[in-house]
C-alpha cells in the first residue's frame, strides 16, 4: 500500500527528474576543514542519505566566499580548486541515482562563530547583530557587486562539478534577508 503513496513517484522539473519527492533539507555538520576544502567525511555523510533512497540531497550551507562564513568546518565552493571536490561528492550520490543541490550561502551579519579571517561580517547596515553582539559593517556598492559575482562564480562552480541544481539561501536572517528587511537594512 506504501509503495503506490505519491511521494514514491518522480517528481520532474523542467531540467531535472528526480526518482521521488523525498529531499533531504540543509543540514548542519561541521565535517569539513577550517580553509573550506572539504573531506571524505562530509562524502560519506551524504552518500549515507543517498543509500537510503533520498531522491535529492541539499547541502549544508555552502559559502561563496570566506567572508560570509557562518561557522568554520563548512565546505565553500568559493574557489576553482574545489570543484573537484564536489564533482567527486556528487558522482558518489549519482551512483544511488540521487540527485545532489548545493545551497549557495553568505552569512552577513549573523554568524554563529565570529570570524578569524575577517572581524566584521558584511550587512546591509553597520549594526551589531542583535544575538551575538558581533560587528559588522556596511557594504559598500563595490562589495556587494564582489558578492553577487560571488554567488554567480558559486553556481558556475556548481555545475562545472555536475550538481543537479543550486538553492540560493536567502532566508533565516542571512545576507539577502538582511538587505530585504526594512528593520536591518539601512
Amino acid at each position: 500500500m506504501i509503495d503506490n503513496d505519491v511521494i514514491f513517484e518522480p517528481l520532474e522539473f523542467r531540467n531535472l527528474t528526480v526518482k521521488n519527492r523525498l529531499f533531504r533539507s540543509s543540514l548542519s555538520g561541521r565535517f569539513d576543514n577550517y580553509d573550506g576544502s572539504g573531506t571524505e567525511i562530509r562524502i560519506n555523510w551524504d552518500v549515507k542519505f543517498a543509500k537510503g533512497g533520498i531522491g535529492t540531497i541539499i547541502s549544508s550551507n555552502t559559502p561563496v566566499h570566506p567572508r560570509g562564513l557562518i561557522v568554520p568546518n563548512y565546505s565553500h565552493i568559493d574557489r576553482d580548486e574545489l570543484i573537484p571536490f564536489y564533482r567527486e561528492l556528487v558522482n558518489r550520490v549519482h551512483e544511488h541515482d540521487c540527485r545532489y543541490i548545493v545551497q549557495l550561502a553568505f552569512s552577513g551579519r549573523q554568524r554563529d562563530v565570529p570570524g578569524i579571517q575577517y572581524e566584521k561580517g558584511l550587512s546591509s547596515t553597520d549594526k551589531p547583530e542583535p544575538l551575538h553582539g558581533f560587528q559588522c559593517e556596511r557594504m559598500t556598492k563595490a562589495q556587494i557587486d564582489e558578492i553577487v559575482d560571488a554567488f554567480a562564480q558559486g553556481a558556475r562552480r556548481a555545475r562545472e562539478a555536475g550538481v543537479d541544481g543550486v538553492e540560493v539561501h536567502g532566508c533565516n536572517g542571512y545576507l539577502i534577508t538582511q538587505f530585504l528587511s526594512p528593520a536591518i537594512n539601512d
